[in-house]
């Protein structure tokens, strides 16, 4: 990764929080959970591609605070997940994403949300398209994808692959529209929190 395309993805992250401006950036890196969280996670993601003496001291100095943040907001990314532009939490805490998962844009993640993997011979992590809205307290387990413009609602379960413009509800996941673009427009609006 390239420094032009991390300052991208971190100004990506903060357009969905409010306009952009110096003072901007520096109230919501200081005061909002979200942008914090996603600052960090992207300096990491950057640092590790480095390969030089500097870069791998500085790392360790932003794991130390990505995971000081984790702690404090409860809001667990590995470092180098790979998750596309414009991430939001509008609520934080309780919220894991395995390392392996891979988000696209857009995506917005409330609390109580795990993204995570699972083992054996279809094991492993989700894939989650652009413009997915994943309300609280939603799990979203294994080697599945999931479409572009879904919306997964609060407390689903999602096991199964999922096509784009769909709305999940229910345990097991079921889809019961094809309207995703709709709802994921109304929950992916700019919020201040």
């Amino acid at each position: 990764m390239k420094w032009k395309e991390c300052k991208s993805l971190i100004s990506s992250d903060l357009e969905r929080l409010t306009s952009v401006n110096k003072w901007g950036g520096v109230k919501y890196l200081l005061f909002n959970a979200s942008f914090r969280i996603t600052f960090w996670f992207r300096i990491g993601s950057y640092l590790m591609t480095k390969r030089n003496i500097m870069a791998k001291f500085c790392l360790k100095c932003v794991h130390l605070i990505h995971k000081h943040n984790q702690y404090l907001t409860g809001i667990q990314i590995g470092i180098g997940t790979k998750i596309g532009k414009g991430v939001t939490f509008p609520h934080y805490s309780c919220i894991v994403i395995n390392g392996g998962a891979i988000i696209g844009d857009n995506c917005t993640i409330y609390h109580g949300v795990t993204i995570g993997s699972v083992r054996g011979p279809k094991g492993g992590a989700p894939r989650i398209g652009n413009n997915v809205v994943i309300a609280s307290g939603a799990k979203v387990i294994g080697n599945i994808a999931i479409g572009n413009n879904v919306m997964i609602g609060s407390g689903t379960i999602v096991v199964t692959d999922i096509p784009n413009n769909s709305v999940v509800v229910g345990n097991p996941g079921r889809v019961i529209s094809e309207q995703g673009v709709e709802h994921t427009k109304y929950y992916s609006k700019d919020y201040d929190s």
